[in-house]
C-alpha cells in the first residue's frame, strides 16, 4: 500500500484528510470539514510541532474559524493537541472522555524512551478533555451537510467514534482502521474489534480515512481485519496448548503483514489476546 506524503488531501468539496507520512507510533491522521460558517476538525495529533503544521494547513485551505473538534478516541497521539484549538468545543464518545480523564498523561513516560524529541515537546503541556459527549450516535447539521458521529462498540478502545459523511460516502475512522500499519490493541479487545470491522464494512461508504496510514476503501479495512483474525486464531491455538504468550508471539506467522509498519507490535497484541482468552477484559 502506497504511503502518502504528509499534507492535506481534498476528498470532497470542503472535506480534507490530513495524512502524516509513515503512520507509525504517534504519527496519526486528522481531518477537516469546512462548513458555511466554520470548520469541524477531526483529531488534534500529538506533539505541538505536528499540530502547528496541521493548523497551518487548515489556514492554507480556509479562513473560517474552527468551531468544533471531534476526538475519535482518547489516545494522546490524537488528543494531546486539543489545547491548540482553544476556540473550539471538543466532542467525543462518553467513554473516550472518561478514559481521557483517567489516563491523563500517563503514557508519555512510556513513550519517552522511544520518541524522546517529540515527548520533550510536550513537557508542560496541559491536556484538554472533551466538553461534550454522546452515546450511540450523534448528528451534526452543518449547513446542507450531515455529519454523523457513530460508536460501533468496543474495539480499538471502549470509546471509538467514527465520523461519517453519508452524502460523500466517506468516514474518518480514527484507530478503528490502520492501513498498511500494524494495528495496536494495548487497550483494545481484538475479538470485539473484528466485529466492529464487520459493522463498519456494512456502512454505505466508499472511502476510509484511517487513524494511521493512507486513505483507502473497504478493502484496506478488510486487510486490517484479516490481520486481527489471523493473529487471534494463531494465538488462541497456542493458548489452548498451554504455551506462554511470549512463545505464541514468537511463533505467529505474520505472512504479508510482516511488511507492515511496526510488525513488532505482535508482542503487545498477543499479550492483550491472552488477557481476552483468560476473561480479564
Amino acid at each position: 500500500m502506497a504511503n502518502e506524503a504528509t499534507g492535506m488531501i481534498e476528498l470532497a468539496d470542503g472535506v480534507f484528510a490530513y495524512v502524516q507520512e509513515g503512520g507509525g507510533l504517534c504519527v496519526a491522521n486528522a481531518g477537516l470539514i469546512v462548513g458555511p460558517e466554520g470548520c469541524i476538525v477531526i483529531d488534534a495529533l500529538f506533539a505541538p510541532s505536528m499540530t502547528q503544521v496541521f493548523r497551518r494547513e487548515i489556514a492554507r485551505v480556509t479562513d473560517k474559524p474552527v468551531r468544533l473538534l471531534v476526538n475519535t478516541h482518547h489516545h494522546i497521539d490524537h488528543t494531546l493537541g486539543n489545547s491548540a484549538f482553544p476556540e473550539a468545543q471538543i466532542i467525543s464518545h462518553a467513554n473516550a472522555r472518561r478514559e481521557h480523564l483517567r489516563n491523563g498523561l500517563a503514557m508519555l513516560e512510556m513513550l519517552r524512551p522511544r520518541l524522546p524529541e517529540l515527548v520533550a515537546e510536550t513537557d508542560g503541556l496541559e491536556p484538554r478533555a472533551p466538553d461534550l459527549t454522546f452515546d450511540g450516535e450523534f448528528t451534526i447539521h452543518d449547513g446542507d451537510r450531515e455529519v454523523q458521529l457513530v460508536h460501533l462498540g468496543r474495539g480499538h478502545t471502549i470509546g471509538d467514534a467514527l465520523v461519517m459523511l453519508p452524502e460523500e460516502r466517506l468516514v474518518f475512522a480514527g484507530d478503528v482502521a490502520f492501513h498498511g500499519v500494524t494495528p495496536l490493541a494495548f487497550e483494545g479487545h481484538i475479538g470485539d474489534w473484528i466485529g466492529v470491522c464487520d459493522r463498519a464494512d456494512g456502512l454505505e461508504i466508499d472511502r476510509i480515512v484511517p487513524g494511521h496510514g493512507p486513505v483507502g476503501g473497504k478493502e484496506a479495512l478488510r486487510e486490517m481485519q484479516g490481520y486481527l483474525a489471523s493473529i487471534r486464531e494463531q494465538a488462541k491455538a497456542a493458548f489452548d496448548e498451554g504455551r506462554s504468550q511470549d512463545d505464541a508471539a514468537a511463533a505467529i506467522d505474520l505472512g504479508e503483514y510482516a511488511a507492515w509498519v511496526e510488525p513488532e507490535r505482535i508482542g503487545m497484541n498477543v499479550a492483550r489476546l491472552y488477557q481476552e482468552f483468560r476473561g480479564e477484559i
